[in-house]
């Protein structure tokens, strides 16, 4: 029996011995890492949950208050006589022209909050329509706002045709589809002989996410003013060169052709001749803190691994042991971070949050490196350390199209110093 216990105190020596050691100290910091990534996956999962949670809230918003405004322009339609189904003639502008006053802002609900905007329009356009076709009933003619159903319009004022002020008198489908939909004025008598309209009118819409311009008439051109300083271009038409300016907003505007349009010449659709080019911006924000919060845990194994490096550094330049429960302590320490984070990033944004995360952690993690090494020295070499790193982390988080340059010269940074500081251990 005595035999069987010296053998195993001799292997349990074995097993310290080689725990202390070179090769032991690195598996055991590469063993707690990979176990580590355990709880990293369920933050991930709960930073994707809570995401989701506020994308339902936007959705519900979005209901409520208005999605995408896709802006199709002023129509003129005329019925089409002795049509078994009623069916209509659509006629185009020659040109038009519209400004739109975007204001932008926060709506919040509970702790998300989500931008929205109201976009106080005015539109001018010239008609040319060949009213020559003996199949039109211009005695019930009407001009009207054609948009889709997801477009939310909270006030519209008179159609002004030729100077005389027409009220919207119906809401209804352009066609036998409830996606198109057409604010129109009274059926009116257009008289044949009339070669040129001229329309106004002003309205708002409210939404939310984008705005999608369309040139649905010959000449389009749109002039856009807006209180939002991130927006994002997109389509098939970006804005007029040197037209692009941010002061406490931005100023855009837009040219459209649409060539393959005869504006004289009406469809018995409402799409337009041909494709047309479409403008659009979006106002949603670039990057939420949820993005950030997945971006910073992307990160997390080079964290843990650089921060055991350092405790690592420590324990061969102080010649000193570290117990492996102390390095599960400082890794776990390290998780708990990225909980903070998301949870105050909710409620105060991501860039306050993570000071604070980072500042209780960089705190415990000194305060913890001092109880256990007994050094002020190195609980000091702690506090910078992790101080850079988190830093650092801050940095290519919030950077797009940097981050991989900056990330790269960063680590070459952090391996030169590591070089630097063991070149001359012996074996």
């Amino acid at each position: 029996m005595e035999n069987n216990q010296e053998a195993n105190n001799k292997e349990t020596n074995e097993f310290v011995k080689f725990l202390n050691s070179s090769i032991g100290r690195l598996t055991l910091i590469a063993g707690l890492t990979i176990v580590l990534l355990i709880p990293m996956i369920n933050v991930t999962s709960l930073i994707h949950e809570r995401q989701n949670r506020a994308l339902a809230i936007k959705s519900d918003i979005r209901s409520e208050w208005g999605g995408n405004f896709n802006y199709k322009g002023l129509v003129l339609r005329i019925p089409i006589k002795n049509s078994k189904h009623k069916k209509y003639l659509f006629f185009f502008p020659e040109n038009e022209k519209t400004s739109l006053n975007v204001n932008a802002s926060i709506k919040k609900r509970g702790i998300y909050h989500f931008p929205v905007f109201q976009s106080r329009n005015h539109t001018s356009a010239e008609f040319i329509p060949n009213l020559n076709n003996p199949n039109l009933d211009l005695s019930k003619a009407q001009f009207g706002l054609l948009a889709l159903a997801e477009t939310r319009i909270s006030d519209m004022e008179k159609i002004e045709v030729n100077g005389l002020g027409l009220e919207i008198g119906q809401q209804t489908m352009a066609e036998n589809s409830p996606e198109k939909l057409f604010y129109a004025t009274a059926p009116f008598t257009i008289d044949k002989s009339t070669t040129q309209i001229n329309v106004n009118t002003n309205y708002t819409v409210n939404g939310s996410g984008k705005i999608i311009l369309h040139g649905f008439a010959k000449k389009s051109a749109y002039k856009m003013t807006s209180n939002w300083n991130n927006p994002s271009f997109s389509g098939t038409s970006l804005p007029n060169p040197d037209s692009f300016e941010v002061k406490n907003g931005f100023t855009s505007s837009w040219s459209i052709m649409n060539m393959a349009q005869n504006p004289k010449t009406g469809i018995d659709h409402s799409n337009q001749y041909g494709k047309t080019a479409e403008a659009s911006v979006d106002f949603l924000e670039a990057i939420d803190h949820y993005q950030l919060n997945e971006r910073t845990v992307k990160y997390a194994i080079l964290v843990i691994l650089l921060t055991f490096t350092v405790f690592y550094l420590i324990e061969l330049i102080g010649k000193m042991s570290i117990h492996p429960i102390h390095y599960l302590m400082i890794g776990l320490s390290l998780i708990l971070f990225y909980i903070i984070l998301l949870s105050f990033s909710e409620q105060f944004g991501f860039a306050r949050s993570y000071l604070a995360a980072g500042i209780g952690i960089i705190s415990l993690l000194s305060w913890y490196a001092y109880s256990v090494l007994r050094s002020l020295k190195f609980a000091l070499t702690i506090l910078i350390a992790i101080s850079i790193l988190y830093g650092f982390l801050y940095v290519i988080v919030n950077l797009e199209t940097y981050a991989l340059m900056v990330g790269s010269l960063g680590l070459f940074v952090v391996l030169a110093a590591i070089m630097s500081f063991t070149r001359r251990l012996k074996v």
